[in-house]
């Protein structure tokens, strides 16, 4: 057997003309700067034809070699940003504000179906894979074949009302998986969600954004656009295709209920059924089930809490005994409640407000011609920066000392940064101004936002007991860690940019620790000569080479947090500055652990050994 080279299925050695699709072996790339047949990416993806083609995708068949079978990959391909050389793999930015622009885009783009395939491992969603290369951004997403849900309810045919909400129970599962990572499908239909043999085995037809249909099953905000749709959405869709499975009716869309088009119902069917349907099905989604979940609780499909028999008098007496000590430890300990509970919801969910508002903006400014004009209207009073980001805006109104972003999806790190007088305002303030212990990261007030220096420093917290802000940094100590994460993503107020990690390692913030000397990583200007000087002290110190080069013209990131080897200890990650039409790409097999890294004094006396740099004098002393 071989495999057509288009859509890459199986044939007959003997077969000239693909019976899959036609494919007669004559190989052409009809769609301008999407790559050849036969081209291999991420050592993974071997490329056939492509499927499908838009002003931002370029969607290829594609054989994945780890599962062993079909999928389609998408490449991130924005004609107003990029083009690509007939010779070449990579893409190539129109001008420096596309490529801003761009890889503003592809950090979004990597972080959402990153997220997205985490919530396919365990439901039908049918997205595999996410990875940065060529410039640009993948997803991958399984071929599933099957027969559509639709072609076992409608046009007169209805099936039991238990037996469809049995039938469309992974759908509800999936949907909630989504929904925990703060997505939505908004495409469901009875055409997107496939079965075998009588079970649904793949849920389909996502996009983003979510393309606008006149499908019945779509909900009234749908019309609107994707800025006012949610997991509400979904549960009108769900509502939708139960409502025709359980009674045969086509549903009539959002616009014909509006002009007065009700639902009908076949005579005697259950008032209760009626109910969750109807309740699904609202067209005010304030008055809809919230979300998925709450929805799939009244068809019965989570778990009902479990009813409590009476309790005996000693079971009183224990709870009145437990309220009473609950009482006390309220009483004294409210700081670690606060601390434990209470801040870490709140930042979690100020995080994912900070972030949505930049995707908001993002898809705003791609309707407008002029983003600036709608941006006007909505903060009328807002001074804006000339030159600044639009995509910024609605952080800048928030707090004008917003100054940037900075990302790095596979650590879970992806926050606002700010900037002041000084490097003390934020240690503990959130950018809304109100105290909490998790702060907020800052950049150096001595960094310009406009032209980066030859070090950009941004500070964060290293939350120890839940990993936020900062935290997971410590996943940089290993080089298992670093193949995870090589690229750092940071934005300022006027430019997008991506640096590849250098080096990581431990230092002191007190002198007294090191002998009274502190290593100076903190610097944000200096001569090339002083610069090479500072790497060599870099490498004396860094766990692990990452085998990324750097020389004296580059310019570097520093990333800055606590750790807790000893007291006042400092994890430090340098990362070098993408440059002008480098790949993005890291080659892992150059990265290799430094048998001796350099310490500061007071490590070496929390683990009880020797300095073998005691007498080692630090070049970089200024």
């Amino acid at each position: 057997m071989k495999r057509c080279l288009n859509c890459l299925s199986e044939c007959k050695d003997s077969v000239s003309v693909c019976t899959a699709c036609g494919f007669d072996g004559t190989i052409q790339n009809k769609y301008e700067y999407t790559l050849p047949m036969g081209t291999k990416i991420n050592g993974r993806y071997v490329l056939g034809g492509v499927a499908e083609k838009n002003k931002v995708f370029a969607t290829y068949f594609a054989f994945d070699s780890k599962l062993g079978k079909r999928v389609r990959l998408t490449e991130y391909l924005p004609e107003r940003y990029v083009y690509r050389n007939p010779d070449e793999e990579g893409v190539r930015f129109l001008d420096e504000e596309c490529r801003m622009r761009a890889d503003r885009e592809i950090a979004s783009l990597y972080s959402h179906y990153g997220k997205l395939c985490e919530a396919s491992k365990s439901s039908v969603l049918n997205f595999t894979d996410v990875f940065a290369a060529n410039s640009t951004v993948y997803f991958a997403s399984s071929i599933e074949t099957g027969i559509p849900f639709s072609s076992m309810a409608g046009n007169g045919r209805a099936m039991p009302f238990e037996k469809a909400v049995s039938m469309l129970a992974p759908v509800f599962a999936c949907l909630s998986k989504m929904r925990e990572a703060g997505k939505w499908h908004g495409s469901v239909t009875p055409y997107s969600i496939l079965t075998q043999n009588g079970r649904v085995t793949a849920l389909t037809g996502y996009s983003y954004p979510p393309k606008y249909t006149a499908s019945p099953f779509d909900a009234p905000e749908k019309q609107v656009g994707a800025g006012k749709c949610g997991s509400y959405t979904d549960v009108y869709s769900m509502g939708a295709i139960l409502y025709q499975a359980a009674t045969g009716f086509l549903p009539p869309s959002a616009s014909q209920r509006e002009r007065g088009r009700e639902l009908r119902f076949p005579e005697g069917f259950p008032e209760n059924q009626k109910e969750i349907i109807l309740g699904a099905m609202n067209p005010n989604e304030r008055e809809r089930y919230a979300d998925i979940d709450e929805f799939a609780a009244a068809l019965g499909l989570r778990k009902p809490e479990q009813k409590k028999s009476k309790p005996s008098p000693s079971e009183i007496i224990r709870k009145i005994v437990l309220a009473l000590a609950i009482i006390c430890l309220a009483a004294s300990g409210g700081y670690l409640v606060n601390y434990y509970i209470i801040e870490p919801m709140q930042e979690s969910k100020q995080a994912d407000e900070l972030a949505g508002l930049i995707q908001t903006t993002l898809q705003n400014t791609q309707v407008y011609i002029d983003p600036w004009e709608e941006i006007y209207q909505r903060h009328p009073d807002v001074a804006y920066p000339s030159g600044m980001n639009p995509a910024f805006a609605d952080l800048y109104a928030i707090n004008n000392e917003f100054a940037g972003w900075v990302s790095i999806p596979s650590l879970n790190i992806n926050y606002s940064v700010l900037q002041t007088t000084d490097n003390e305002k934020y240690l503990r303030k959130d950018i809304y101004g109100n105290r909490t212990s998790y702060g907020v990261p800052y950049f150096d007030y001595r960094n310009s936002m406009k032209n980066l220096d030859k070090n950009t420093i941004i500070y964060g917290h290293n939350m120890r007991h839940d990993d936020k802000i900062f935290g997971t940094l410590e996943e940089y100590r290993t080089i298992e860690g670093f193949k995870k994460a090589p690229l750092i993503g940071m934005s300022t107020l006027y430019g997008d940019y991506t640096f590849k990690v250098y080096a990581v390692f431990i230092s002191n913030s007190e002198a007294d620790d090191d002998n009274g000397h502190i290593f100076n990583y903190i610097f944000t200007q200096t001569s090339n000569e002083r610069f090479m000087t500072y790497v060599r002290e870099i490498n004396k110190r860094k766990l692990y080479t990452t085998g990324v080069d750097i020389c004296e013209t580059d310019k570097i990131l520093t990333l800055s947090t606590c750790c807790y080897d000893f007291e006042d200890g400092k994890l430090v990650v340098v990362g070098r500055l993408l440059r002008d039409g480098e790949s993005a790409d890291v080659d892992f097999s150059k990265a290799y652990m430094n048998d001796n890294p350099k310490f500061p004094q007071a490590y070496y006396d929390a683990k009880g050994i020797d300095n073998p740099y005691a007498n080692d004098p630090d070049e970089f002393n200024y």
